[in-house]
């Protein structure tokens, strides 16, 4: 019988979502007008249900039984998964989508959830989706926004009975004797992956004590500054850099001023640049690794720029990815030992997390209805502060800033740094 368990990023992703927030990754979907919030709900509860895993939930077989399983839900009813609120007031809806991401999924069921949001001007309404992480990354996140799109096909429904726990046990004992035959394979990616992370190249940077990192509370803010596409592209291209090497300067750029206006001059700060593996967005799950990206303080603008893309470039010449296996080798045996949220509350290895994904480049219609914009959020437990999440949809590039209340209550102080950074940048 063919049944799939959850893979070793996942296992990872489980073995640590004990924080302070939970792993919960969502997207806001702004409509300006159209039809009625609670129908467009109704039909994109519908059509996310048509793909097989937002119908199936995690199940453990036992002892022997090896990682869990996806199973399909016996009881899967949409409606389970929605609900919808009164805005009472356009400027909340970010922080009204930052505590639905914050919410627990409930782990007896498909492990996502959609909030409708009425109360926009002219009538406009938002749709929040929440997935647990162990269901998508954020390629995998994007690939579902597709299916939601009109003219996708929705894919028939059928389900199928899980696997006993004799099968189970089984398949545990031959991917057992799988993973032994290949422990030389699995060393030489945990040497990629630790190449990747730049272990070998030069010691890892132990950054200096700064207030932003602290460990957080179960709050978020969200704010967002929004640029056009075509601007930041003209501009990597004319400097010989990417669109993210941009990004992540004008985050570091950042970080310093919050921290000067604190009274604090670090001489770097460490950005973490999720890698993704993937060669598609198809299949759902985590096939991500990082790299952090060091940007010293003491140089100009057009300087640090240059640091990010060489560095950024090194990273490209690895196999993408690969220190997935070392950062998830490092945190199973961390939560085996329960001290993983020890070390993420007290981690000095980066100071911040930057996320980039390219979504759509023509805009969307839902229900009949155009999508007008999307924004990303991430939550991260432990002691950062404040991260950056980047997503380029119809023209439109928009950075969601994730902040602690407590670590960062000066949040609209970033977004006004970062939007200078940016502009400076692409001048």
């Amino acid at each position: 019988m063919s049944f799939e368990r959850v893979g070793s990023n996942d296992l990872t992703i489980l073995a640590t979502d004990h924080g302070q927030v939970p792993m919960n990754i969502g997207a806001v979907l702004v409509f300006e007008s159209g039809r009625d919030g609670k129908q467009m709900l109704a039909t994109l509860a519908e059509r996310i249900a048509g793909v097989r895993r937002f119908r199936q939930r995690l199940e453990r077989f036992g002892p022997l039984s090896g990682p869990p399983v996806w199973v399909d839900d016996p009881a899967f009813d949409p409606a389970r998964h929605v609900a919808a609120h009164d805005l009472g007031g356009a400027d909340v809806l970010l922080d009204r989508a930052a505590q639905a991401v914050c919410h627990r999924l409930p782990r007896d069921r498909p492990l996502w959830a959609m909030h409708l949001f009425e109360g926009l001007p002219g009538g406009g309404f938002a749709v929040v989706i929440v997935l647990h992480h162990v269901v998508a990354d954020g390629m995998g996140g994007l690939a579902v926004l597709g299916v939601l799109a009109d003219g996708v096909p929705v894919p028939e429904r059928t389900m199928s009975p899980p696997p006993t726990r004799r099968e189970v046990v089984k398949d545990a004992a031959r991917r057992w004797r799988a993973a032994v035959a290949s422990v030389g394979r699995m060393a030489r990616m945990m040497l990629n992956g630790m190449r990747e992370m730049g272990v070998g190249a030069h010691r890892p940077v132990r950054v200096e004590p700064t207030s932003i990192l602290r460990p957080t509370t179960g709050r978020r803010h969200v704010r967002a500054v929004n640029v056009q596409l075509d601007v930041v592209l003209d501009a990597a291209h004319r400097l010989g850099v990417t669109v993210n090497d941009l990004i992540v300067t004008a985050v570091a750029g950042t970080l310093f001023d919050v921290m000067g206006g604190r009274g604090e001059s670090p001489a770097r700060v460490v950005v973490s640049v999720p890698v993704s593996a993937r060669t598609s967005g198809g299949d759902l799950g985590n096939e991500v690794g990082a790299v952090p990206v060091v940007v010293p303080r003491a140089v100009p603008p057009p300087e640090r720029l240059a640091r990010v893309a060489a560095q950024t470039s090194r990273a490209k010449s690895q196999r993408r990815g690969s220190s997935a296996a070392v950062l998830g080798v490092v945190f199973r045996s961390l939560a085996a030992l329960r001290m993983a949220q020890f070390f993420v509350n007290r981690q000095r290895l980066v100071h911040t997390f930057e996320t980039n994904l390219r979504g759509p480049a023509l805009q969307l219609q839902m229900d009949g209805t155009p999508l007008s914009q999307i924004l990303p959020i991430a939550v991260n437990p432990g002691n950062v502060g404040v991260s950056f999440d980047v997503l380029s949809y119809a023209g439109r590039l928009t950075v969601t800033v994730v902040a602690d209340p407590v670590v960062v209550p000066e949040v609209d102080r970033v977004v006004q740094s970062l939007g200078s950074h940016l502009r400076e940048l692409t001048a």
